[in-house]
C-alpha cells in the first residue's frame, strides 16, 4: 500500500530516524501506537519542510 511518505524511505534521513526510534522502542523509552512507517515518514516530512524553510 502506498503512503504519502514513500518518497522518504530510500533516504539517509529515513534510515537515521528509523534506527533512532527503534533504539527508543527497544529501551522501553517509547511506545509506538501507530505504524513505524507512518511515524518515521511524518518526522521526515516535517524535518524536510523545516530545512527548506531555513534556506
Amino acid at each position: 500500500m502506498r503512503t504519502p511518505y514513500d518518497e522518504y524511505q530510500v533516504t539517509a534521513l529515513w534510515q537515521i530516524i528509523s534506527e533512532t526510534i527503534n533504539e527508543l522502542v527497544d529501551n522501553d523509552d517509547l511506545e509506538e501506537l501507530t505504524t513505524h512507517e507512518h511515524i518515521v515518514g511524518y518526522l521526515c516530512s516535517k524535518l524536510e519542510g523545516r530545512m527548506k524553510d531555513e534556506k
